[in-house]
């Protein structure tokens, strides 16, 4: 499986995602809710380019191809205001009455990093480069929905209710999608061919490490002192 070859080239990459600081807190009830907040605020606009990029998939991949029937389905299922608005009644719980902006000029620049990085490849990519983009992403269904299946989550309700989130079947069939569009294309590619796939998928990994660490550390400045949506949330609340 070229995906399992991408894995073992990246281990240690993959083992700091899986076991993040700021997961690690999660499952241990240590994690303060201005963390877990920011994350949410800041999650914002990854929501809407991540949809965009499933968007320019479609648009790409052949008339009826399962993945882009997936993709219609979690664009249908999951849309943008649907998911922003769940993350609103989650910060709500909390005692932020605030929405999650979809502006990507509200992120971090961790998160900004992020979405650019995958709407370029949505522009420029292939359908087997923006499905091994989207893919670490998309593994929120095993390394959040798996790993808390079943578990109350120590601290507020609603970091469960966020973790549910990534129990839903249209998520999992999306990421396995994602992995039949790559393994078929990477048995057909050259070598410098998967190794532009690799090269996407890493930098998919490196960029989710930096938004967990801006969320964790909450770290979200901008140079001559500008804050990101989230800080200047937090800043606003804690007056």
């Amino acid at each position: 499986m070229f995906l399992d070859h991408c894995r073992a080239r990246t281990a240690s990459i993959w083992l700091a995602y899986t076991t993040h600081p700021w997961i690690e807190a999660l499952a241990a009830g240590k994690l303060g809710i201005e963390q877990f907040v920011f994350f949410q605020l800041d999650d914002g606009a990854h929501v809407a380019e991540f949809n965009r990029t499933l968007a320019l998939g479609i648009a790409k991949a052949p008339t009826g191809h399962p993945w882009a029937r997936a993709a219609a389905h979690v664009l249908d299922d999951m849309s943008t205001v649907g998911e922003l608005e769940e993350k609103q009644k989650i910060l709500q719980q909390l005692g932020y009455d605030v929405p999650s902006d979809p502006d990507r000029w509200s992120c971090s620049p961790a998160r900004e990093a992020y979405v650019n990085h995958l709407v370029r490849v949505g522009f420029e990519g292939s359908l087997p480069q923006i499905a091994i983009a989207l893919y670490p992403c998309a593994m929120f269904v095993e390394v959040i929905g798996a790993r808390f299946r079943n578990v109350d989550i120590p601290g507020p309700h609603a970091f469960t209710v966020w973790a549910d989130m990534y129990k839903r079947v249209t998520r999992t069939q999306m990421r396995d999608q994602h992995v039949a569009v790559v393994e078929a294309a990477a048995r057909q590619m050259s070598d410098s061919e998967r190794e532009h796939l690799l090269k996407l998928y890493t930098r998919s990994l490196q960029h989710q490490l930096h938004v967990f660490d801006a969320a964790y550390q909450l770290a979200g400045s901008w140079p001559a002192g500008r804050r990101c949506y989230a800080q200047q949330v937090l800043e606003a609340h804690s007056r």
